[in-house]
């Protein structure tokens, strides 16, 4: 069994360079979680999702984060900088999915990102992303939409989540239906 991400990762791998968008790679330092990184989809080699590292203190476009004081604090300015680039060159590339994986809390702060996801969600760019199941008005007003689908690896069984994503992949122009 595995993860969203995962399950993503695995099926998206063999078509990246027509993928476009982000996924967010977790941080450990000493075996402790102590991060979370906005990552530009690029290639299978920096295609990541964990990651082992010195000190949360050398790291750019944090998404969430174990302060030095232990507490955990989120950056807004890297949905609102970083995200907006990458979903913004995205789709001038003119990619057939930008990825999103995940949508949270945080975002719900961030208006410009949050107003360029309504964009990609309403362009005829096929978008694959991964929510919290979390309560939010973003992330409630995504889930309202006609025009989506949910897949809740709690409540579906794996292979018929891996199946839907295939199809899905199949729709965009991504895996030859014959």
């Amino acid at each position: 069994m595995c993860g969203k991400s995962t399950l993503i990762k695995r099926e998206i791998e063999p078509y990246l360079d027509a993928v476009g968008g982000y996924f967010v790679q977790r941080l450990f330092c000493s075996g402790e979680k102590v991060g979370f990184k906005m990552i530009e989809l690029q290639d299978k080699e920096s295609y990541a999702l964990e990651k082992t590292i010195d000190s949360i203190s050398k790291e750019t476009d944090l998404v969430v984060y174990l302060s030095e004081s232990g507490i955990w604090e989120s950056s807004i300015e890297t949905f609102e900088k970083t995200g907006v680039a990458i979903l913004e060159r995205s789709y001038r590339e003119g990619k057939k999915i930008v990825l999103m994986d995940e949508l949270g809390r945080v975002e719900q702060y961030a208006p410009r990102f949050r107003q360029v996801v309504e964009m990609l969600l309403d362009s005829p760019i096929f978008v694959l992303g991964v929510l919290k199941k979390e309560r939010n008005p973003f992330l409630d007003r995504i889930r309202q939409r006609d025009d989506l689908l949910v897949i809740d690896l709690d409540s579906w069984d794996y292979q018929e989540a891996v199946e839907k994503v295939r199809e899905f992949l199949s729709e965009a122009g991504l895996i030859d239906k014959s």
